[in-house]
């Protein structure tokens, strides 16, 4: 059934089935699980102490042993005696958090210890008390007598989840998904065992048919799951997975919907400011320098300092190559001279005729000068004497002329180029300081101030009502909310095939139930899933709300007890079997009332197996009429239970 229940939502869903049921366990959605017999949750004993304080005083010793499946009893004769303290006490060891014990009670409470039995297999709760703290744990007992700690707890919290884990576990219970909060706020939460806890007990004003909190439709999973209706898990868990979906869908929806209405309602608005702050603008003189003049001017200015920036760099390289051009023409101006210079003093001394050594003034011989002229040695040194320089020396003056005049040439137009840019960087810098100072004196102008601020608050504005006119994305669906419906869908189709059979067995069981303990003119009842009782009651139709508080007491009991009774019959129930009934003869309107009902819980308790009853009443007559001694805690005239 379960993986026939996946494939037909991830078929409605559009989607693989290995994709469905991962994103459904994302969800916390899992498919019904085969039903689990019910086990029987049974009280045997139970035992506290402490001591009193404030102006009560004494100590504080109560014990409460061999107890077992049947009705048991808590008397007295006046109120405030303890009663319902044993009460609470019993529920603060079973959901390890108080219902309504009494702040001073608990102060007093010292230790603690209560033991029960799950089909059989004893357990112990048992903690001290410091501070109104409790600090112990869950113990199994064994055959030897000996005590294995399961779970330990140091506070309050910690009890309560200790109590919860055990107790969810070994009843085979589910936890409650449920919405809570304010409208359009809810948020997904849990209910776990404090809440189907509220299913056993039967105290207050019995205004709700089922457990003890009417708010997040406790009362209905409460009724599915102790009766083990098929397939009610699975439908609590779509059922919260697909109201949390759609309210974020509302929410996102109403979200894009006010933006929306905030969009127009602020393009109206802005719409009158922009209207107002062009007619500022337009009565502006028109000679005023706009913001577009402004930056026209401060472009100018930008872009001189660039067109100057980059002749620097220009007219320093141009100077450079000129430096280097002119020191070229320099050195071959220089050459020039010197062959110059060589070449006339080479011709005035080969022109002289030495007469005698210039060192040692010996007399140059005549025959040597004669011989000069034809070996063309010298008379002096007798070194040659190289004729050719003279006859080659106009040609050399001409080359070097010649280069001396190109290398002038061109020095001469890197440094006319070099001019040029420092010409133009001159003008370039004259009109870069004009163009800064229209920029600063428009700057500086009133005037412009206004035009600019005018300018501006347009501009603002235009851009707000361009920002408001784009069209809002549609609101997308969240992609699991059409499988989450699927489930749904499916899942409300299984559960009412699955519940109709059963719900006709508690209608019987609960009308028989309620006829014995008293409401006797009932004729008919219906039972809704959603934990609301039709009745018809002396021929007229009615309701289980608008009937005395004694009868609510008495429908609630029998609803209890059916669940018991139609879930072990049919082998999926999950009740149980612990009832505990708070004052019942306050809601009597006579002792004859209440000692019936007494009497037939005795009676139905003995028929239904394991059912156990705890019954706290301030009339120990009916009690002991109808109960045993050794089943009764009795505290007579102003003694207390405790």
């Amino acid at each position: 059934m379960s993986q026939q229940w996946i494939e037909a939502v991830a078929a409605r869903a559009d989607l693989p089935v290995k994709d469905a049921e991962l994103r459904l366990r994302r969800w916390g959605i899992s498919p019904d699980r085969p039903a689990r017999r019910a086990r029987s949750l049974t009280l045997t004993s139970l035992a506290f102490k402490g001591a009193k304080g404030g102006s009560m005083s004494g100590d504080i010793d109560f014990e409460w042993a061999d107890l077992d499946q049947g009705v048991w009893a808590i008397t007295s004769e006046k109120n405030f005696a303890g009663k319902s303290t044993v009460l609470e006490i019993m529920l603060w060891c079973l959901r390890g958090v108080t219902k309504n014990l009494q702040t001073d009670v608990r102060s007093w409470i010292q230790w603690v210890s209560l033991d029960f039995t799950l089909d059989g297999q004893p357990y112990r709760v048992r903690f001290d008390v410091f501070d109104a703290t409790p600090v112990g744990g869950l113990f199994l007992l064994r055959p030897d007598g000996g005590a294995t700690e399961l779970d330990p707890f140091t506070t309050s919290e910690g009890f309560a989840a200790v109590m919860s884990r055990f107790m969810m576990q070994a009843l085979n219970l589910d936890p409650m998904p449920s919405m809570s909060g304010g409208e359009g706020e809810k948020q997904a939460v849990e209910h776990g065992w404090s809440a189907l806890a509220g299913g056993l007990y039967f105290g207050g004003d019995h205004k709700v048919l089922l457990g003890d909190i009417a708010m997040a439709g406790l009362p209905a999973r409460i009724l599915q799951l102790y009766v083990g209706l098929p397939w009610a898990t699975t439908k609590m868990q779509t059922g919260t997975a697909r109201k949390e979906l759609e309210q974020r869908r509302d929410q996102a929806s109403r979200t894009a919907t006010q933006r929306a209405l905030d969009a127009e309602v602020a393009r109206l608005r802005i719409g009158k400011d922009l209207d107002e702050a062009r007619k500022v603008l337009a009565a502006l003189p028109a000679e005023l320098a706009s913001a577009a003049e402004l930056q026209q001017r401060a472009e100018a200015v930008a872009k001189l300092g660039a067109t100057g920036a980059e002749l620097q760099i220009k007219l320093a390289q141009a100077q450079a190559e000129a430096s280097t051009m002119r020191g070229f023409a320099n050195e071959d101006d220089r050459a020039l001279r010197d062959l110059r210079e060589n070449i006339v003093a080479s011709q005035f001394f080969n022109g002289l005729e030495p007469t005698c050594c210039p060192r040692c003034e010996t007399k140059v011989a005549s025959t040597k000068l004669k011989q000069e002229s034809v070996t063309l040695s010298c008379s002096l040194c007798s070194e040659h004497i190289p004729i050719d320089e003279f006859e080659g020396a106009s040609e050399t003056i001409v080359e070097a002329e010649a280069r001396m005049e190109a290398s002038a040439k061109a020095a001469a137009h890197v440094e006319l180029h070099a001019k040029g840019l420092l010409a133009q960087l001159t003008e370039n810098q004259k009109a870069r300081q004009e163009a800064q100072a229209s920029l600063d004196a428009a700057l500086r102008s009133a005037d412009f101030q206004k035009r600019r601020h005018a300018e501006l608050e347009v501009a603002r504005l235009e851009g707000a009502i361009r920002e408001r006119q784009t069209p809002a994305a549609p609101v997308a669906d969240d992609p699991d909310l059409k499988l989450v419906v699927a489930a749904d869908l499916e899942t409300q189709k299984a559960y009412e095939e699955g519940r109709s059979d059963i719900l006709e067995a508690l209608n019987a069981e609960i009308l028989e139930l309620a006829r014995r303990l008293g409401v006797k003119a009932l004729e008919q009842v219906a039972l809704n899933t959603n934990a609301t009782l039709a009745l018809t009651k002396g021929g007229m139709k009615d309701t289980f709300s608008r009937v005395t508080a004694g009868e609510r007491l008495r429908l609630r009991l029998a609803t209890a007890i059916a669940l018991l009774r139609v879930g072990e019959a049919r082998g999926v129930g999950r009740h149980p079997g612990l009832l505990i009934v708070d004052s019942p003869g306050a809601e009597e309107v006579s002792d004859v009332d209440f000692t019936a009902l007494i009497g037939e819980l005795q009676t139905i308790a003995r028929e239904t197996a394991g059912l156990q009853i705890f019954v706290a009443s301030a009339n120990p007559t009916a009690i002991l009429s109808q109960l045993k001694a050794g089943r009764c805690r009795v505290a007579l005239g102003d003694a207390y239970v405790w």
